[in-house]
């Protein structure tokens, strides 16, 4: 389980990765604010300026032709042309930049996963609303910490999106989710998308690779969620006990590298109560004794990342009060004669 250190190479090029998604990223939210166009209309003898909003025609009046208006259009079509071609230009560097993190080695999560990853950050769902749990959140944690799993800890054929049902979806993610749900952006990732049954929570693709929708369990059986982000087509979330734990964790927000050299921003639960609750489903009696295992040396090996590379994220009990004192006392436990650096505090 012990981890390989990026080389200082491999961390330049991977901050420079980061930097460049995070550029091309808040480019893109800006773009979204000149989606549709502007444009004169005529009525009744008179020139309207009309601000369209998307490409059916929708959107409103901004008032009769006059200087304010003329200055309105002007400034809207120079903003809108300066935006778009720094979208080209940045997409340009970041096709130039994933030949350099494929050279370093250190492009790493599979492109399906970081293609989905990008659409859902381009439709606000990834963060208040999804994030990822389950085996493809090491990459966030490597990521974070500059350091390299072993590549049987990270091999998995399922990509589990942790859902928070809590918070609304505002109107950008509504706008993007209600006609198709996401199986309809499952969809824009790879065509081959498709429910495994009627009113599963489990896409898979022709490759056999699945994407899992997942929520906590009501707080009470007589409590009713919503189980669909989109119409009754979309996915349906199954339901888990204890997933709570995770939805109340802080969040970890890192920039990964798919294989095909291009970043994506994952967002994942913090790393000590990922490796609390791999290590509390590692001890469920009707868990596979295989699954287990796995669950455990995940566990033991994110939580020596976290201890060796991570200090921002210290093992304190007041930073962990969404577990039960239990099972925090019996990760406790295990991690005291796993042979860990120092650093959980009792």
């Amino acid at each position: 389980m012990q981890p390989f250190e990026m080389t200082d190479e491999q961390r330049r090029i991977a901050i420079d990765a980061a930097q460049l998604h995070q550029a091309y990223t808040a480019a893109f939210f800006k773009s979204r604010s000149y989606r549709g166009g502007m444009h004169w209309k005529k009525a009744k003898g008179k020139e309207y300026l009309f601000r369209s909003t998307d490409r059916y025609g929708y959107g409103k009046s901004l008032g009769p032709r006059s200087n304010k208006t003329e200055t309105i259009y002007k400034e809207f079509h120079e903003q809108k042309k300066e935006i778009l071609s720094r979208l080209k230009r940045l997409k340009e560097r970041l096709r130039e930049q994933a030949r350099f993190c494929k050279a370093a080695r250190i492009a790493r999560v599979p492109r399906l996963v970081t293609a989905v990853l990008r659409l859902l950050e381009q439709r606000r769902l990834l963060g208040q609303h999804l994030q990822v749990v389950g085996t493809h959140a090491l990459y966030a944690y490597e990521a974070r910490a500059g350091v390299f799993f072993e590549r049987g800890l990270l091999a998995t054929q399922d990509m589990d999106l942790l859902w928070d049902v809590r918070p609304k979806l505002r109107l950008f993610a509504v706008e993007e989710v209600e006609a198709g749900g996401l199986i309809d952006l499952l969809q824009k990732a790879d065509r081959s998308f498709d429910l495994l049954g009627k009113r599963s929570f489990r896409a898979v693709n022709q490759a056999g690779f699945m994407v899992d929708l997942i929520k906590p369990e009501p707080r009470s059986i007589q409590q009713k969620e919503r189980r669909q982000m989109g119409g009754t087509e979309d996915l349906m979330a199954a339901e888990i006990k204890n997933l709570q734990w995770l939805v109340s964790a802080t969040r970890l927000e890192q920039v990964v590298i798919g294989e095909d050299g291009y970043p994506a921003t994952m967002i994942v639960p913090d790393p000590r109560a990922f490796a609390i609750h791999k290590l509390w489903v590692s001890e469920q009696k009707n868990r596979e004794a295989v699954k287990k295992t796995r669950d455990r040396s995940q566990a033991l090996a994110v939580c020596k990342v976290t201890l060796g590379y991570l200090p921002e994220f210290p093992f304190r009990r007041d930073e962990l009060r969404m577990f039960p004192v239990d099972i925090v006392s019996d990760a406790a436990q295990v991690l005291e004669n796993a042979e860990l650096p120092p650093g959980f505090e009792k």
